[in-house]
């Protein structure tokens, strides 16, 4: 017994000798011992057999290195450290939490942006039937105040372009929410977001998210071109005004801008290969379009209107006879500004307003079709349509559904609503559920720019922007220019039943 208590009374051996792994070295821990074991055999038997890492290792092991020392970690990797210890500095993670919500800030306007642009001339109507400011455009919604506008924000991604190219530097947040103003919340609104092509999406904010001060610039001599163009559409709808006040004729006042946008685009695209251009319209604005667009002679416009033209076998007019003026059409060719000639067709259209929109469609694809036109960057179709008809009527629907099929492409067709927010008797409010009359087009992967139409110039950009689009992507691409209507639905009503406050 006193030999067992002497043995209670010694201090007890450890039942191992082992000591735990240093946290450098946790993998060569028990769990992973046979895997080591056998590679270092492996080592033994011939050391250019196993990886360099290793060997390092199992050579250091062999001289008798101390735990800790055999593996030594790169300086970016954290190993050993416990998640406390290796956890982002609350300073940090208030920078990475500031700068995701600027991202979204970016992204939201580029998704709402267009929902609070002055597009309405008249400033009397929201273009998108809802006045209301969208939450995630504010910077308060996003936790910012006026003392966080000089932080500076790294915007850069990987597949970004514009505003998140990766060549961008720090930029202050004051800078870039006034860019975002600028660019998706003044006259032009632009909807793309709903493209799922990423080429297309970059094309366009390269194009749209560049500084004002790297756009195109238009010369002197260009916009005097485009005054010109203006001048001529409004003292046409001025002179038959004047001269035969009790025709009907549609007039284009409210939208006079959409002859200047007409003639950029056209310009554009014949410069950039283009040689036949089928128009297709309905009956407002088309004696504007024919005079100057299309160059029809004014006396026989006024020879129309006086009740008087004769037939001519020498005249370009391929319409025929006994139909109103302002549904007739026009075959005519001319030179353009850029020094390149154009075939122009303007198609016959009844009172039927959208019927004409397949015709202008297969009469494009037979030129292409004759001419071997196979890329379709040689003929261009353009529909003009109302805002009312563009959402209502169903061959507009019809049509568009057969711009990406491959019996039926014409390489796409730019449309141009000329919207002046009343269709025929009827507030918008009450004619569509949809917040655009364009958003037809979004089933098609097109994208839709809204603009002001009284912005002149930012007519004309878009419209040379939608002519771009169309000859690189061969893709619909709409435009809605915002005006108004100037009289009744035509011009011998009274305005107070056909276009009622």
């Amino acid at each position: 017994r006193g030999a067992a208590a002497a043995r209670r009374g010694t201090a007890r051996r450890p039942l191992s000798t082992k000591t735990a792994p240093h946290p450098f070295e946790s993998f060569l821990s028990g769990t992973s011992s046979n895997y080591v074991e056998e590679m270092y055999a492996a080592y033994k038997a011939s050391p250019e057999s196993v990886h360099v890492s290793w060997r390092s290792v199992f050579a250091a092991m062999d001289k008798g290195v101390p735990a800790g020392a055999i593996f030594t970690p790169p300086p970016t990797i954290n190993a050993g450290a416990t998640l406390t210890s290796a956890a982002v500095a609350p300073a940090d993670a208030a920078a990475a939490q500031d700068h995701v919500k600027v991202m979204q800030l970016v992204q939201a306007f580029q998704s709402r942006g267009h929902n609070i642009c002055d597009l309405d001339p008249l400033g009397m109507y929201d273009a998108d039937l809802d006045g209301s400011m969208p939450p995630e455009l504010e910077l308060a919604s996003y936790g910012f105040t006026e003392a966080d506008l000089d932080k500076e924000f790294n915007l850069s991604t990987l597949q970004g372009a514009g505003f998140l190219a990766q060549d961008r530097g720090p930029v202050k947040l004051r800078t870039i929410y006034d860019r975002l103003k600028e660019t998706y919340a003044s006259k032009v609104g632009i909807e793309y977001m709903h493209l799922w092509d990423t080429e297309q999406v970059n094309w366009l904010r390269d194009k749209i998210e560049t500084p004002s001060d790297q756009v195109y610039q238009y010369s002197a001599a260009e916009r005097q071109v485009i005054f010109e163009n203006m001048a001529k559409a409004d003292h046409f709808e001025a002179f038959l005004a004047s001269k035969f006040s009790l025709a009907k004729r549609f007039g284009l006042e409210g939208l006079e801008v959409t002859i200047p946008g007409l003639e950029e685009m056209i310009n554009v695209a014949v410069d950039r290969g283009v040689e036949n251009v089928v128009l297709g319209m309905a009956h407002r604005g088309r004696l504007n379009v024919l005079a100057n667009v299309c160059q029809k002679p004014l006396e026989q416009v006024f020879a129309e209107f006086q009740g008087n033209a004769m037939p001519d076998e020498d005249s370009p007019d391929f319409s025929g006879s006994g139909d109103v003026k302002y549904h007739l059409g026009m075959s005519q060719t001319r030179t353009m500004p850029c020094g390149k000639d154009v075939h122009i067709s303007l198609v016959a259209n009844p009172s039927h307003l959208e019927c004409v929109n397949p015709v202008v469609s297969g009469k494009a694809r037979a030129k292409q079709h004759y001419t071997g036109d196979t890329e379709r960057t040689k003929t261009m179709p353009i529909l003009l349509h109302g805002d009312a008809a563009f959402s209502g009527q169903g061959v507009v629907f019809e049509t568009v559904g057969l711009s990406d099929l491959y019996n039926y492409t014409t390489g796409g067709t730019i449309h141009i609503v000329t919207n002046n927010q009343i269709g025929f008797t009827t507030d918008p409010r009450m004619s569509r559920s949809t917040p655009y009359c364009t958003d037809v087009a979004k089933a098609v992967q097109a994208p839709i720019f809204h603009v002001n139409g009284d912005d002149v110039e930012a007519v004309v950009r878009v419209c040379r922007l939608a002519a771009e689009w169309r000859q690189t992507f061969k893709k619909d691409v709409v435009i809605d220019i915002v005006g108004y209507r100037k009289h009744g639905h035509n011009e011998i009503d009274e305005p107070m039943f056909t276009q009622p406050q």
